[in-house]
């Protein structure tokens, strides 16, 4: 019996958060640096700013994280007839961070610092860029 408690001890010790980011994720909510420090101050910029939210369309941003460390992403391509474009990645996750590596030469393109994981949301917030945010939900597999 204690071996059994002492092993369950260390797998919630060195498992971090417990929850994993494998899975489908959808984006809902983005924020950027240059979002955060343009605010509109007449009517005119707010309805352009209107405008271009309302090209983002109705085709949700969705994140899918594999097992074997590769992804895929889509994204609304504004003028083509395809709902979507999708690209695919590579990413590691060591601790509270997310690392995503170029497909070729396995090198770190671009870091997330995980702030939330919960089986239900997952929160990246850009190292590099600490103002941009990304708030995901998990979906079911379409």
């Amino acid at each position: 019996m204690r071996p059994a408690v002492l092993l369950v001890m260390i797998v919630f010790a060195t498992g971090g958060y417990g929850q994993s980011v494998v899975g489908y994720w959808q984006v809902i909510k983005q924020s950027i640096c240059l979002g955060n420090e343009m605010v509109p101050t007449s009517e005119t910029e707010e309805e352009l700013s209107q405008q271009m939210a309302a090209l983002a369309g109705p085709t949700p941003r969705v994140i899918q994280f594999n097992t074997d460390n590769t992804g895929e992403h889509n994204w609304k391509s504004v003028g083509k007839k395809k709902a979507a474009v999708r690209d695919k990645f590579l990413y590691k996750v060591a601790d509270d961070t997310v690392y995503l590596l170029d497909k070729k030469s396995r090198l770190i393109t671009d870091t997330y610092i995980i702030q939330v994981l919960t089986a239900e949301s997952l929160v990246l917030v850009n190292k590099s860029r600490p103002c941009e945010r990304i708030e995901l939900v998990r979906v079911k597999q379409p």
